[in-house]
């Protein structure tokens, strides 16, 4: 299994509809490392492929998460408050098989990847959660996935991918 991840991470704030840019650290990996990213499995950077200088790479298991902040210079609790709309896109190249020394699993075909997008308190408590599990397989060129959470009610100020 080979995984093809570029992150992109903006905020909708519904009352002010206010968008921000990404807010995902390294989020495409092209620091050549996994920093900010709490990674479990067989996950490595690699630099091989696909219109980007580096991308993260799974073996036969494995996930990346971060938590981030949604307060900003620019977004305020009470702006939170008013409701939130976090969109992700994942770019992801499934079905290659592994071919990597560090992949056992050399047979090819897509295994099932999972997205997990929420919308966290201060004290991580989930307000709100979406998980999208797919099995599609991509040519070299992966394809972007989607997936969107939203949350009304007061207090949010933490998003969470894995």
């Amino acid at each position: 299994m080979r995984y093809l991840m570029l992150l992109f991470f903006p905020v909708f704030l519904s009352a002010q509809e206010l968008t921000t840019d990404n807010l995902i650290v390294n989020g495409t990996f092209e620091q050549g490392n996994s920093n900010s990213w709490t990674t479990s499995g067989d996950v490595q950077v690699i630099n091989d492929c696909c219109g980007s200088s580096y991308d993260l790479e799974f073996g036969d298991s494995g996930y990346v998460e971060q938590s981030f902040s949604l307060i900003s210079d620019s977004i305020t609790q009470p702006m939170l408050d008013n409701g939130i709309t976090l969109n992700s896109s994942v770019l992801v190249q499934n079905g290659e098989g592994g071919e990597g020394g560090w992949a056992g699993n050399n047979k090819g075909g897509a295994d099932s990847f999972t997205v997990r997008l929420q919308i966290k308190d201060e004290n991580s408590n989930i307000l709100n959660s979406i998980t999208q599990t797919r099995t599609d397989t991509t040519d070299i060129n992966g394809e972007t996935f989607t997936n969107t959470v939203s949350y009304t009610g007061t207090g949010s100020n933490v998003g969470d991918i894995r």
